[in-house]
């Protein structure tokens, strides 16, 4: 009797001792989740004790205990019925991407149209995490996914977006012309157009700085993708007259010029390094109403101010300058000639004198009409063609020079 009360006595210690095991294990220990139950049926409280137990213990420990991946992966062995999309969006909505890519691989096993519609969704929030700046959740997302595929095009193409989101828009740029690379026809159009817009965003900012030597290698970087590009050139050229380089800037134009749709672009490019060039060498003007006075020199020495008159054949002097003049130069009489004006017909005589020049640009025997000349306005007289028909000139009337270039 006394055995069967030892017992007694035993076993109801020991069902005491169970009782409170469990309840300390309810209420101390860290709970645990079936694997059976889908994970959009759990509470808050055990989604977080799974999201915790997913970042301290990513696998299975020594003593059994599973995180949340550990556990979606012995649902996608034995149970895939029990993984759904709401389970593997559990994971992303807590930056759990490693888990979640994870799940999302066995997933695609068995549901690859599911998985797919996963895949865009969660491209679609990590584009509008980019326009609201959450640049790290967008990095952490596409660095887990490329490290279990590297090659994908569309996660690689969200590492471009946060490239240029992050304001290296020439890292940006190489990804595109990657991507634009190994890309299908239909794709290409698409990175094409995201390389157009940071290259014209990129140009604007460094030319806005007139940062032209960070300009000038950027561009070159974009040649070396696309070599002979009309439009890398064009803004390579700008650069270097910028610069001042104006032999590289004619090299790089003269590369392109055959190109019919660049050529009004050219041509006007070559014009303004060949006025910069002339620039030192090119005659100043003074407007005058609709037309130009210039200052040459008569015999090198004496100043006269002549309106420049490209519809007359010979230069004119005025009666007056010429009475100023001629004791001093001595010029040669000529000929008496028949001169044409808004009058009639005059008979005036024409002179030559040993030399008129126009800056360091010279004529030797220039013969000069002398005749008086109506109106004011025109100097001491008329510059005409006898003079200009030597040389190639061109009047920039936005800066007003005379241009002047020896035949």
């Amino acid at each position: 009797m006394m055995r069967f009360g030892s017992l007694l006595t035993i076993l109801l210690l020991a069902s005491l001792g169970l009782n409170a095991w469990l309840l300390l294990d309810k209420f101390l220990v860290t709970p645990t989740i079936e694997k059976t139950r889908p994970l959009s049926s759990l509470s808050p409280l055990e989604r977080l004790v799974l999201a915790a137990d997913s970042r301290n213990n990513g696998e299975a420990n020594a003593g059994g205990k599973k995180g949340l991946e550990s556990l979606l992966r012995s649902r996608a062995t034995e149970s895939k019925e029990n993984l759904s999309a709401d389970d593997l969006q559990i994971l992303f909505d807590a930056g759990e991407f490693i888990g979640a890519i994870e799940a999302w691989q066995w997933l695609a096993s068995n549901d690859q149209t599911l998985a797919e519609q996963i895949k865009r969704q969660w491209l679609l929030i990590a584009g509008q995490w980019l326009e609201t700046g959450a640049l790290e959740s967008t990095r952490l997302l596409f660095e887990a996914w490329l490290r279990q595929y590297p090659y994908d095009l569309a996660f690689r193409g969200l590492q471009a977006q946060w490239l240029a989101a992050s304001g290296d828009r020439l890292a940006a740029i190489e990804k595109y012309y990657s991507l634009l690379n190994e890309s299908v026809a239909a794709e290409q159009g698409r990175y094409a157009g995201a390389i157009s817009k940071l290259v014209d965003a990129e140009v604007t900012a460094l030319a806005d700085q007139q940062a032209w030597h960070p300009l000038i290698r950027f561009i070159e970087r974009l040649l070396w993708h696309e070599p002979q590009h009309p439009p890398y050139i064009l803004m390579l050229a700008k650069a270097h007259i910028e610069l001042k380089q104006y032999g590289q800037a004619t090299t790089l134009l003269q590369s392109i010029a055959y190109n019919e749709y660049y050529e009004a672009q050219v041509n006007d490019l070559l014009e303004a390094i060949a006025l910069k060039n002339l620039r030192a060498e090119a005659i100043a003007l003074t407007p005058q109403n609709e037309h130009y006075l210039v200052d040459g020199q008569i015999n090198n020495a004496t100043a006269v101010n002549l309106l420049i008159d490209t519809g007359a054949s010979v230069s004119v002097i005025s009666e007056r300058y010429f009475r100023q003049v001629q004791n001093r130069l001595s010029p040669t009489f000529i000929r008496q000639a028949k001169i044409t004006t808004a009058g009639g017909i005059v008979d005036a005589p024409v002179y030559q004198f040993s030399s008129f020049a126009i800056g360091e640009y010279r004529l030797r025997n220039m013969q000069f009409v002398v005749m008086e000349l109506e109106g004011k306005g025109q100097g001491d007289g008329l510059l005409g063609m006898n003079f200009l028909k030597a040389f190639d000139f061109r009047i920039d009337q936005q800066n007003n020079l005379l241009l002047l270039n020896p035949r």
